[in-house]
């Protein structure tokens, strides 16, 4: 056994060499040599059960970029990948290759129920005898056997029933009228003083039936009552509930979102120095590259715990605000200051701007997001420009490019926290969702607005208003 856990460490151990190889072929643009390299290496053979440092199945993932790379015949070696439940390869990844590939799959409904019952902590419990909620809204839960735990929607109990309801309504009745009851009587002597009279009590079997009725409509009207009562304090309770479950899924959201993002700067930086390590005659010019790409990663690393500090100290309402009277071009001066080293931006500023009251730091770190995430989303030729200008009573700062731009429908839901426009872009460049929901959080705490003006294909343009500073 040990000799078989050698061999297993040695092949994920070469697994990651490779994974590495065909990451610096990629950020170098050779994105062809990579293809082929994921297609030697990945196809067949043994580093085909090759495992990441998080026990990811390194092959899986490495189809899925010669997918990117516009490799079609990776779509089905990847497909069998995570098709294959035989196979080593854990939940949590084959539910990102079904999302990030089209979700159009049997088992990813099933997947998908899975994973969020699974992050309720419910498994830790009993199996249970008889059906019972989930701890998820909608979803019912059911022991199978010891080690199986099934899991139903409640549109699938419903339907369950009602075909079970159409079954009882189709058994076989008895022809003919039911045969009458007799009626009920009682007879009893009056006494010894009395001899000659008794005492006769009839009841018709019509009296009996409909006694009987009036008891068992009682009975219903007490049972309707009770479930009127236990309805309504389960409407209350469920309330309760989904307060809770919105804060522990914000919570779990965020732990994920960190530990992905953190772990994928982190793997690369590793890679990158193990690789270096191994050079018994380290080559010079590659190991400026690698440093440079070192550097990148490290500052990638730092710009998402940046992002993730400034949004748990918003959620906490622990970020205090500073608010002075604030010239707009030295807003706009900083936010240059900060962004020259890292991409070219264009900038105007319209003359004899009035002062905003707002917090300096606060408005240029949502300038440098908005910038960030022009830069970010236009691929090719790109054209940045930041913009101060009055408007009416307001003063505005906007952000323009000539980049992918964002369809009508998205432009709503792009300031919800987490939420990626374009997983791809944002995976490559280290997003995480989270630049909009603190632009908006720091303009509505200075008074303000964000407003979007975009077309697929023809760039974006954000403008954020902020009243000006009233004259004494």
């Amino acid at each position: 056994y040990a000799s078989i856990a050698q061999e297993e460490r040695n092949v994920s151990a070469a697994a990651r060499a490779a994974q590495a190889r065909i990451r610096c072929l990629v950020r170098g643009g050779d994105n062809r040599a990579a293809s082929r390299a994921i297609a030697e290496y990945f196809t067949a053979g043994r580093l085909m059960r090759g495992a990441g440092l998080d026990g990811r199945v390194i092959a899986a993932d490495e189809q899925l970029l010669a997918l990117r790379l516009g490799n079609a015949s990776a779509a089905p070696r990847l497909r069998a990948l995570f098709a294959d439940y035989a196979g080593p390869m854990p939940s949590v990844q084959r539910l990102f290759l079904m999302e990030e590939t089209g979700k159009d799959y049997p088992t990813y409904a099933a997947e998908r129920l899975g994973a969020q019952f699974l992050e309720t902590g419910r498994l830790k419990l009993a199996p249970p005898s008889a059906l019972q909620t989930a701890g998820l809204p909608g979803v019912w839960l059911f022991g199978a056997s010891e080690r199986v735990l099934a899991l139903y929607r409640t549109e699938t109990v419903m339907a369950v029933m009602r075909d079970l309801g159409k079954g009882i309504s189709a058994l076989p009745r008895g022809a003919g009228p039911p045969p009458a009851r007799p009626d009920f009587s009682l007879r009893e002597a009056a006494g010894p003083r009395m001899p000659a009279w008794e005492f006769s009590l009839a009841i018709p079997g019509d009296g009996v039936d409909e006694a009987a009725r009036k008891q068992t409509l009682s009975y219903v009207w007490i049972g309707l009552l009770a479930i009127a009562v236990v309805v309504s304090v389960a409407l209350a309770a469920a309330q309760a509930f989904q307060r809770h479950w919105r804060l522990a899924r914000l919570k779990t959201d965020l732990v994920a979102a960190v530990s992905h993002e953190l772990k994928t700067p982190l793997s690369s930086m590793r890679l990158l120095v193990d690789s270096l390590l191994d050079d018994e005659t380290p080559d010079r010019a590659k190991t400026r590259d690698y440093l440079e790409l070192i550097s990148k990663e490290n500052s990638r690393l730092s710009r998402l715990i940046e992002n993730f500090l400034t949004f748990s100290r918003l959620e906490r309402n622990r970020h205090k605000f500073e608010f002075v009277p604030t010239r707009p071009e030295s807003i706009v001066q900083a936010t240059m200051e900060a962004v020259q080293d890292r991409f070219p931006v264009e900038h105007s500023v319209d003359p004899d701007l009035p002062r905003v009251r707002a917090d300096k730091d606060a408005i240029a770190t949502v300038l440098l997001n908005l910038l960030d995430n022009a830069w970010k989303y236009t691929p090719e030729k790109k054209r940045i420009n930041l913009k101060a200008f009055r408007a009416a009573n307001r003063v505005a700062f906007a952000v323009e490019d000539n980049g992918v731009g964002i369809a009508p429908r998205e432009q709503k839901r792009i300031f919800r926290r987490f939420y990626q426009l374009d997983r791809r872009l944002a995976r490559e460049t280290g997003g995480c969702g989270l630049g909009l929901s603190i632009v908006q959080f720091i303009v509505k705490a200075h008074g303000g607005k964000v407003e979007v003006e975009s077309r697929p294909g023809k760039g974006s343009r954000f403008t954020v208003f902020l009243p000006c500073k009233a004259e004494s």
